[in-house]
């Protein structure tokens, strides 16, 4: 064989072998890392446990429904809202729950309502109250917990002192030991809370207002919108098969159904 046939029958076998690596290295499985998921769901508490359990449980359904959809989350409880907001604006979470629809603080879009709050509520000591509107507030102490939403209106009225607490039954606490003269809260968990505590007697409360909706809060990127879609697929789907009443029935959830 002369030298430039040999040549080019050299080359062409190289361009052959170069080819079939490359078609068997995309036929090779690439590796599944299952202890990282593309996507971690974490919630944050609310001032009553059983909630805060049935809005848990209400997450894994919602993932289980998602893995049909070849989506893979997993869910974390966290216990304080202002490492769950954390964990979120620093990207370590995808999406957070329970969020309020339209919280101007908050990074991010939120998807469909899953529930609605039961409105705020001014708790303070007998001997204050009752209190039935935020500007009431002026010039007193008043407590809130790190990381919480709570009305736009408390942070643009002079003269209310704010003192951040850690939870609901901290602030509870501190009202009923004159630490501070009010909290606000959502008037189902601060009852609840009351009552639980054996503080009935001591703290009472004002009128509602400020009902807000709540829904899943993903960060407003392709893969966010991505999974805000199908989160609301699973979501409604959950709900006209039943699921969704059967976890919430019997908690102090006030749901979109009702």
């Amino acid at each position: 064989m002369k030298a430039p046939m040999l040549c080019l029958c050299i080359q062409a076998f190289a361009n052959a072998c170069r080819i079939c690596l490359a078609c068997s290295l995309l036929a090779w499985p690439t590796p599944l890392f299952s202890n990282e998921p593309p996507c971690l769901v974490v919630n944050g508490p609310t001032g009553d446990p059983a909630l805060t359990q049935a809005n848990f449980d209400w997450t894994k359904r919602l993932i289980q429904n998602l893995e049909s959809r070849n989506i893979h989350c997993k869910v974390l409880n966290i216990d304080h809202w202002a490492r769950a907001n954390k964990m979120f604006r620093d990207g370590t979470a995808d999406v957070l729950f329970p969020e309020i629809v339209g919280d101007p603080e908050q990074p991010g879009v939120t998807g469909r309502p899953i529930a609605l709050t039961h409105g705020f509520v001014i708790f303070t000591r007998h001997k204050t109250g009752p209190l039935n509107h935020i500007d009431e507030l002026a010039g007193l102490n008043v407590g809130t917990i790190r990381g919480r939403y709570y009305p736009e209106e408390l942070r643009n009225i002079s003269g209310i002192q704010i003192e951040p607490g850690n939870s609901l039954e901290q602030n509870m606490h501190k009202l009923a030991l004159g630490r501070i003269d009010a909290t606000i809260e959502y008037q189902s968990d601060g009852v609840k809370l009351l009552n639980r505590l054996g503080l009935r007697a001591m703290i009472h409360h004002g009128a509602e207002f400020g009902v807000q909706e709540l829904a899943y809060r993903f960060h407003q990127s392709d893969q966010g919108m991505r999974l805000r879609h199908h989160f609301d697929e699973a979501a409604q789907e959950l709900i006209d098969n039943g699921t969704y009443h059967q976890l919430f029935t019997g908690t102090t959830q006030r749901m979109v159904t009702d």
